[in-house]
């Protein structure tokens, strides 16, 4: 199964149990999502890596391109404080798509990650990423799943 398939069914899979539970205001709830995003991508930008953990549910998963998958949130939060350790590290997505079912969603997002190359120069690596998120009953959104992949040159912005 090729990549955009395999991504694509993992989404499906994980929203298919929503999909009986009452639907709620969705529109608000999608626009809560995506605001959700956008604060979590600042708090990624400011390297506060508690904050950036606290979006991640106990039993999340982030699976990147080329890698094994990072299960849990204190084994996210150690991966990330270490990728938050490579210099130049710089980390951020904006949400450009979403939707909700009951108490799940999923996003569609553009993922900027820049680091100091081996010239010493930034080199930049523009990230195609899908997450998945549960909202919780106190009504905030932590992502359960989060899978990154380098994006088509023709996805890359200009």
């Amino acid at each position: 199964m090729n990549g955009i398939k395999f991504v694509f069914a993992c989404a499906a899979l994980a929203v298919a149990p929503a999909c009986t539970k009452p639907a709620g205001d969705t529109r608000a709830d999608e626009k809560a999502l995506m605001q959700t995003s956008r604060d979590w991508s600042q708090a990624a930008q400011s390297g506060d890596m508690e904050k950036v953990a606290s979006y991640f549910a106990d039993d999340a998963v982030m699976i990147s391109s080329g890698e094994k998958p990072v299960r849990g949130r204190q084994a996210v939060r150690s991966y990330l404080a270490e990728s938050m350790k490579i210099p130049g590290f710089r980390i951020s997505w904006e949400p450009l798509e979403g939707k909700v079912t009951g108490d799940m969603g999923y996003l569609l997002e553009r993922t900027r990650m820049t680091m100091t190359g081996p010239q010493g120069t930034p080199v930049t690596q523009e990230l195609q990423t899908v997450t998945i998120w549960r909202k919780q009953p106190d009504g905030a959104w932590k992502n359960v799943v989060d899978i990154a992949v380098p994006a088509a040159a023709a996805d890359a912005p200009a």
